[in-house]
Parts: C-alpha cells; structure tokens; sequence
C-alpha cells in the first residue's frame, strides 16, 4: 500500500514539459492590404446578387402562385423573362464578388460587364414593367454605377496591379 504514492510521484517526474513559444500573429506581408474602397464594392457587388436571386425568386413565386401585379404590360411570358433574368444575373454577380475576394485577374472586368448588363436590364424594366418597379430599377442602376466607379479608382488599381 505504501507504493502507491511513490508510483505517483516517480511518474510525475518522468512527465515530459512541452514548451510553448509565444510568438505573435504575423499576417501575410507579401500580400498586400485590400482597400477599403474595394471592400465596399465587394460588398455591394454580393449584396446586389443575393438582391437579384431575391427578385428573381419573387417573380417565379408569383408565377408559381398565379398571381400577377395589376400592370396593362406584365403578362406571364414577360414575368418569366424577367424573373429568369434576375436570378442570371444575381448568380453571376456572385460569381464576380467572388473572383474579388480571391483576387481574380479578370474579375474586375467581369463584375464591370454585369454591372452593365443590370443597368440594361434596369432600363428595360423602366420600359416594360411601367411604374411598378421603378423605384428598384433606379436603385439598381445607382448601386451598379458606385461599383463600377469604385472597383476602378486608383487605389483598386494599385490593388490588382501588384497581384500580376
């Protein structure tokens, strides 16, 4: 019995102490630091797709509900266009948004062009949809406009320059 506390103790001597270096947190110093002008444009560039596959979603809901807004120029055919249109285009501006946060070449071009393919679609919506959803369409040209000024300042260049 008396053995015991002495195979405690001799096994606690024999243990084995790790040290531990504390050295600070470092981050990637060969990368360089992302602008917040193009934080801005990601984020509004993946809040204008999930906007889009929102938008998208509501017209087939409608159509899957049969139920159509009161405008003389909507019927199902032009719903459908549209909502697939939205849902199109809200999953490649996703794709877009993306490319810039893993820092793609050409994503900046590809953001670019979808950006202007929302304002065509903006005004083709002005064109048929009459009054009922201007207020989204004005929306969406604007935000569409900041993205494109902002993924092009020169900070954003200076960004995607030094990533060649």
């Amino acid at each position: 019995m008396t053995t015991r506390p002495r195979e405690r103790n001799a096994r606690s001597s024999e243990r084995v102490r790790l040290t531990v270096r504390r050295t600070p947190f470092v981050p990637h110093v060969d990368e360089p630091q992302r602008p917040a002008s193009l934080v801005a444009a990601l984020a509004l560039t993946a809040l204008t797709g999930l906007a889009n596959i929102l938008v998208g979603g509501v017209a087939f809901a409608l159509l899957y509900i049969g139920v159509l807004p009161n405008s003389p120029g909507l019927s199902t055919g032009t719903l459908l266009t549209i909502g697939g249109s939205y849902l199109l285009l809200g999953t490649l501006t996703l794709i877009g948004a993306f490319g810039l946060w893993v820092r793609k070449p050409g994503s900046r071009v590809f953001v670019t062009v979808v950006m202007m393919l929302r304002i065509a679609t903006a005004c083709i919506s002005f064109g048929v949809i009459d009054g009922w959803y201007s207020g989204g369409s004005v929306v969406g040209m604007l935000v569409s406009l900041v993205v494109v000024g902002l993924l092009w300042d020169s900070r954003a260049n200076a960004y995607f320059h030094s990533a060649r």
